[in-house]
């Protein structure tokens, strides 16, 4: 969200969650944002209409599986929920789906979870204040929770690897499969092989670097993060970056107010180390 004029993040997380944020825009914020490709799913659920996403109608709950391209969110009035990242790992636990069943081009939670979804939301609308929301979506992922659907435990080994930046090869070798039948389960499982969701972990790995080096005050630091974050040099960073973000770092930094230390969007307030960003 662009403009924000309040943001929240939970101080605990459901099974399955790894942030919960809460959002509330100014009046009349009249924004547009970019919302980056993430190896994690979202999942909003508006106290209002809804947010609209590329162009579509508001949509009262958000939920949208792992992609590579970014998407725009427009904020043509005031609006306010609360943002969830899902761990793909979880999604069977969590929505009773896998990851690659997910749907992004819409992003309706209505038509994937139907009326759990329109439940959720007819009570999110309900609520009074951010405790009251944070309650409501925590006790709905509880209640959800089935540990017994998650996925077989070579493949969540291997996602761990692959997040430790070990390549698809080796992971493979490491979980006993073979680099096909890995690429077979991943694709069954999240919707990508291995080797995109790598790609996603290491965009990820840049962008919580870049954010990094924003606060504390860093100079010329997109050659240090292209290193760190396990890039060959930095024009492999721009290549990757106009790859699932459209454009180049600096430009997204600017695009995103990032430049000027502000952090005025739910995916940024995800990075802000579950504490209170701005109110």
């Amino acid at each position: 969200m662009d403009e924000v004029d309040r943001m929240v993040v939970a101080g605990r997380l459901p099974p399955g969650v790894t942030s919960m944020v809460g959002y509330q825009s100014a009046p009349d914020p009249g924004g547009v944002h970019r919302g980056l490709p993430s190896s994690k799913l979202v999942f909003i659920v508006s106290r209002d209409d809804g947010v609209c996403t590329d162009g579509l109608p508001p949509n009262p709950v958000v939920l949208g599986g792992m992609h590579t391209e970014a998407s725009t969110v427009l904020t043509p009035v005031a609006q306010a929920g609360v943002q969830l990242a899902v761990h793909p790992l979880a999604s069977r636990a969590v929505f009773g789906l896998p990851t690659s069943d997910i749907v992004s081009s819409t992003f309706s939670g209505l038509d994937q979870l139907g009326s759990r979804a329109a439940r959720l939301h007819q009570r999110m609308t309900e609520t009074s204040d951010w405790s009251e929301s944070f309650d409501l979506l925590h006790a709905d992922l509880v209640a959800a929770w089935n540990p017994d659907l998650l996925p077989r435990p070579e493949i969540v080994r291997a996602w761990r690897l692959l997040e430790r930046g070990w390549s698809v090869a080796s992971t493979a070798r490491e979980v006993g499969f073979s680099e096909r039948r890995l690429q077979t389960l991943f694709r069954a499982e999240f919707g990508c092989s291995p080797r995109t969701v790598a790609q996603l972990m290491r965009f990820e790995r840049a962008t919580a670097l870049i954010r990094r080096s924003i606060m504390d005050g860093a100079q010329g630091f997109l050659a240090d993060v292209a290193a760190r974050a396990g890039y060959a040099d930095q024009p492999h960073l721009t290549r990757e970056f106009r790859r699932f973000a459209g454009l180049a770092p600096t430009a997204w930094m600017r695009e995103e107010g990032w430049l000027h230390g502000e952090f005025a969007n739910v995916q940024a307030a995800e990075a802000v180390d579950g504490e209170l960003s701005r109110a």
